[in-house]
């Protein structure tokens, strides 16, 4: 069974699992698309994992609650942004790195988290969103980060997961978005009024 979402445009766009979709734009635009495609979870029975380094937990709830789409059970979070809290927000599990550049404890937490969720029963269908790998670039140079999102991607892959990463082109020199974008079977990118611009591999227009 395909991911699917009626965020990117008008109609139905149908993911196949294990996909890995680059989500582009400026990145309060690209934010906001990222958080209403992993809303989508709830509606289909999915769980979603976000990994953030730009924003908190509590406010990641926050804005999940705003689309009525937080369910504690089926939603786990990485917190890379080096700020202290407990471990659990609204009852969802969190996991706390010291800064974005910890590539290795990013795995590392990702592996734990699906690994819970298997254990509960809910780890069949994840989409896990990142957010973003522009502020990722500044901890860490190109070639780190493409080894690091290759391997990533990969684990989605196998694990018919649907992988959501956002990323501000504005931010970056053209040779390292051509790199970034490499890594991805297809892009959506948001233009500035909105249009969204779906290219590439792994997904179909219902």
């Amino acid at each position: 069974m395909s991911y699917r979402t009626t965020t990117l445009g008008d109609g139905t766009v149908a993911f196949d699992r294990g996909t890995s979709l680059l989500v582009s734009g400026s990145s309060m635009d690209v934010q906001e698309h990222i958080y209403d495609l992993l809303s989508e979870a709830g509606e289909a029975d999915e769980t979603t994992i976000l990994i953030s380094t730009d924003r908190g937990a509590p406010e990641v709830v926050r804005s999940l609650r705003k689309r009525d789409a937080f369910d504690a059970g089926r939603v786990g979070f990485i917190d890379c942004t080096g700020r202290e809290g407990p471990e659990e927000v609204a009852g969802a599990p969190v996991r706390r790195l010291g800064s974005p550049g910890d590539l290795t404890g990013m795995s590392l937490e990702f592996a734990k988290l699906v690994d819970r969720f298997d254990d509960a029963g809910a780890g069949d269908r994840i989409r896990v969103g990142l957010a973003s790998i522009s502020t990722l670039l500044m901890y860490t140079d190109v070639r780190t980060a493409f080894r690091f999102l290759h391997v990533f991607t990969s684990r989605i892959r196998s694990g018919g997961l649907f992988g959501i990463f956002a990323m501000d082109p504005g931010m970056h020199d053209q040779q390292t978005v051509n790199t970034i974008r490499a890594v991805f079977d297809c892009e959506a990118g948001i233009a500035d009024d909105g249009d969204v611009d779906l290219r590439g591999s792994g997904f179909v227009t219902e």
